[in-house]
């Protein structure tokens, strides 16, 4: 693995100028085996030269302490890793120099070095790493021969080479210290050393020389040195003894190397491990985590490492939408309170880059803000966006109790951490979601088979009918318990009248409305093909000629997508309620035409809701359309006529009051303005629990009674009265009968047939309940007698016209008059005579006129004096009617004119 592989370009080239070299390319560049490790001995950067030295190419990342197969110690003895120079460094945090080491290659060659491990600190003085420079020692039998070049190496070397005598006087200056120092040849030499060093640390040269002198090397020590125009420079100092050709010292060598680059790229370096330790880890870290928390620590922890920030934090947006504190490190639980649901971008925003407050005394925030920001002692703090999906979902948070500036490498590092820690929080929230979703799976799942099993128990239970069709062909159903008990088969039998001959049942048919269905028209079958067969009623009919009938509900069975996949009907046995139904229903039809018959209908008053209800009967003794009572107790009393409402009122204040029986008779005013007669009973029904108080009863229409009574009264006092006038009729009919006939024999007829004639005509008046008999009726019966074979000799033409008792009695006998002397002396008494009778009702003047006309019979001459019959004829009209009576002697035929008041509502 090459050293680019884990040292980005940039941590170099973050720490220098544009100018500057790059100092990974120089070590991936020289030949001299480097590599370096970080706080922990993993080895995290290895150059060509090292690797090819170790004959082998460690695994960065893995490898610790050493990048050879195997060490052991000049004397041959086994070194293990863990003990080498590189791992004591780390340990005791100190260079380790002098201490060679033989490397063995996995080829089986070795290879002697002279390892330089140096540990690296941060500007904190935190241990972050350490290098290491492999001295390869093969050649040290050639030293002779490269002495040879060392004058050329010392005057080429871009190092300050100076040599020095014992009191520190410069004896020579090569090039390289010209050009760190400023000083030429002829200025320094000469000179005592103490020119470059700055007076702050006059008291390091006298140290040095001390150890010189005891023969002791002062190994890359690193100090500042002074320019000859002033300047400061870091510089890493070796110096080392010189002796004379008998091995006595007698100066001291300086070689002096400008580190302020190297120092500034080891610094940077040193971040880059840090930053990349914490990105190691936090990426280990988070694979490991199980739960959120274990999320937030890592990223906390990362994030305060990789950029030594001094306080951390991490918000979420919640349910609400709001930013929200989830984890913090270092802040008062009042500074969380003051800022909790802040944020600079809104939810849901799309890739919101960081915000990064250098210095909060200088940030363009609302004075209310920074007073808080500052109160907690924060100097510099920055916003970095967590994105899960592109869409925004939290941040994290730096803060830093002064004001600090972010490089573009920590930026890239926040953004890293940003990624990671958006991504870990996108995935522990779907974790949690789908074993939530697992959960509930299995909590339905659990749900679904107890409800299974219970629906199960229940359908056993049930008295219902259940039927269910897996199919949408229907082909084969099955039921519960209930369903095969009613359809008489065994438990294990298909139900389904669409199943192949031989499969289906064959004991019963099902029909509706009296009409046989085939098995395409039953409520399964159409509910298989979609549809929602709601509140059906079959009658299943068995060989047996039984009957049960069933009442219920088919419904499709649907997948997941809504397919239709079958169906189920569920239904009860309505047969009991079909037979009361059937039985309410006669003994409803027997009470209606009882109440139609006795031309009644039913009632109810709800006394504490003031609710009236008639039934239909009712509605239509009034004459009112269906449903078009009104409902209320003044609808009713609208009706009634003005003078019997307070009867009523009455009645029904008392049957309240006593809670006794209510009966009134009463006049009602129809819808079409008739009045008629009503009688009404009821009883009233106290509350009990929850019922309610209320007056339920019929009401009838007793206006023909009534009339009928009204009638009969009349009739009563007519009949009294007409006994005492037929009497006085017959009294005076026999003393003319008798007193103007001789003949005691004619007179006994003549007295005998006007008897029979009043007679008749009470017989008709009796069999009308004396009601009223019509005028046809009465000219019949006394013309009757008097016809011929063809009853052509006698016509009467008139329009229906009632004769109420009194008129018929007094028109009757007149009739019998007139027929009578028709039959003796006129038309009838021949067989060519004839009578026309005729009569009209002038509805204007309220008269009846009658028109008897004779023609045919013999010559009519006027009499001398009056008769009975005309003395009855013009008397008993006048008396008894008011009528009027006009007699026409004409010689073809007697004409007879009766005039007499006619009463109003007579006619039919």
């Amino acid at each position: 693995m090459h050293g680019a592989e884990i040292l980005p370009k940039t941590t170099i080239d973050d720490v220098t100028s544009p100018d500057a070299p790059d100092y990974r390319a120089v070590l991936d560049a020289i030949a001299v085996p480097v590599y370096a490790t970080d706080a922990k001995g993993i080895v995290t950067y290895c150059n060509a030269a090292a690797a090819a030295v170790a004959g082998r190419k460690p695994e960065l990342g893995k490898d610790r302490w050493c990048i050879s197969w195997q060490l052991r110690r000049p004397d041959g003895t086994l070194l293990p890793h863990d003990q080498c120079p590189m791992a004591r460094a780390l340990k005791e945090g100190r260079p380790v120099r002098g201490e060679e080491v033989v490397a063995f290659r996995p080829d089986g060659g070795s290879v002697p070095l002279l390892p330089y491990p140096t540990p690296l600190f941060d500007e904190a003085g935190a241990l972050t790493g350490a290098v290491n420079v492999l001295v390869d020692l093969s050649g040290t039998k050639d030293m002779e021969r490269s002495s040879r070049y060392l004058a050329a190496i010392v005057e080429s070397s871009d190092d300050a080479i100076v040599a020095k005598d014992l009191d520190g006087i410069i004896t020579s200056w090569n090039r390289g210290a010209e050009r760190l120092f400023g000083y030429s040849a002829d200025e320094a030499v000469g000179r005592s050393i103490t020119i470059l060093i700055p007076p702050d640390r006059l008291s390091e040269e006298p140290g040095i020389l001390e150890r010189i002198r005891k023969g002791e090397k002062v190994d890359h020590f690193e100090t500042k040195r002074r320019r000859k125009d002033g300047t400061l420079v870091d510089i890493s100092l070796t110096v080392s003894p010189v002796r004379d050709g008998t091995g006595r010292i007698i100066g001291a060598s300086k070689v002096a190397r400008d580190i302020t680059e190297t120092k500034r790229a080891a610094a940077a370096l040193a971040v880059r491990f840090r930053e990349q330790a914490a990105l190691y880890d936090l990426t280990e870290r988070l694979q490991r985590a199980k739960q959120i928390e274990d999320v937030y620590e890592a990223a906390l922890d990362a994030i305060q490492d990789a950029l030594n920030c001094d306080r951390a934090s991490i918000l979420l947006f919640d349910a609400s939408k709001t930013m929200r504190f989830v984890a913090s490190r270092g802040l008062s639980e009042d500074y969380r309170r003051a800022v909790d649901g802040h944020s600079p971008w809104a939810f849901g925003a799309n890739e919101p880059e960081p915000i990064l407050l250098d210095n909060v005394d200088d940030a363009d925030i609302s004075r209310e803000l920074k007073e808080i920001i500052a109160g907690e002692g924060i100097g510099s703090l920055g916003f970095f966006p967590l994105v899960a999906e592109g869409k925004l979902i939290g941040k994290f948070m730096t803060y830093y109790d002064r004001p600090h500036r972010l490089a573009e490498t920590e930026i890239g590092v926040g953004h890293t951490i940003a990624r990671q820690l958006g991504s870990s929080i996108q995935r522990m929230r779907a974790e949690y979601a789908r074993r939530q979703a697992e959960e509930q799976l299995r909590r339905n799942e659990a749900n679904e088979r107890a409800r299974a099993a219970e629906l199960a128990a229940i359908m056993e239970a049930v008295p219902a009918l259940i039927w269910i069709a897996r199919t949408p062909d229907c082909r084969v159903i099955t039921g519960n318990k209930s369903s095969y008990e009613i359809l008489r088969l065994p438990q294990d039998s298909n139900l389904s009248l669409s199943a192949p001959a031989g499969e289906h049942p064959t004991n019963f048919r099902v029909f509706s409305e009296g009409r046989a269905l085939s098995p395409e028209e039953l409520p399964v079958q159409r509910a298989a093909r979609g549809e929602e067969v709601r509140n059906f009623e079959e009658e299943v009919r068995f060989d047996d000629g039984s009957s049960r009938y069933i009442f219920g509900n088919a419904t499709p069975l649907r997948d997941v997508m809504g397919e239709v996949i079958g169906a189920v009907a569920a239904s009860v046995d309505i047969t009991e309620r079909k037979q009361t139904e059937e039985a309410l229903q006669e003994s409803e039809r027997r009470l209606q035409l009882a109440l139609d018959a006795g031309h009644m209908g039913a009632w109810e008053w709800n006394l504490d809701t003031g609710e009236v209800i008639w039934s239909p009967g009712l509605e239509a003794l009034h004459r009112l359309e269906p449903n078009t009572f009104g409902g209320t107790l003044a609808d009713f009393k609208r009706g009634v006529h003005p003078e019997d409402l307070p009867l009523i009122e009455s009645a029904m204040a008392k049957a309240v009051e006593t809670h006794g029986d209510y009966h009134v008779v009463y006049r009602a005013r129809l819808a079409d303005g008739a009045v008629r007669w009503m009688e009404a009973f009821a009883q009233f029904s106290p509350r009990h629990g929850t019922k309610l108080r209320r007056l339920t009863g019929v009401c009838m229409d007793i206006t023909e009674r009534r009339e009928a009574e009204v009638q009969r009264n009349l009739l009563v006092a007519e009949l009294s009265h007409r006994v005492k006038n037929t009497l006085a009729i017959v009294g005076s009919i026999a003393r003319q009968t008798f007193s103007t006939n001789p003949d005691a024999n004619a007179a006994y007829r003549s007295f005998n047939a006007r008897i029979r004639a009043l007679a008749q005509t009470h017989t008709r008046l009796a069999e009308a309940s004396w009601s009223g008999v019509s005028l046809d009726t009465v000219l019949f019966d006394e013309l009757a007698p008097y016809h011929d074979d063809s009853r052509a000799n006698v016509t009467l033409a008139g329009p229906p016209a009632m004769l109420p008792p009194k008129h018929a009695l007094t028109l009757g006998m007149a009739a019998h008059e007139l027929a009578t002397n028709a039959a003796k002396h006129g038309a009838l008494s021949g067989k060519s005579g004839k009578v026309d009778i005729e009569w009209m009702i002038d509805a204007a003047s309220g008269r009846l006129r009658i028109f008897w006309k004779e023609t045919g019979g013999p010559a009519v001459v006027e009499p001398k004096h009056n008769g009975f019959g005309r003395l009855l004829l013009e008397r008993v009209l006048a008396s008894d009617l008011g009528g009027e009576v006009h007699l026409e002697f004409a010689p073809q035929g007697l004409v007879c004119t009766i005039d007499v008041p006619y009463p109003r509502g007579a006619r039919e």
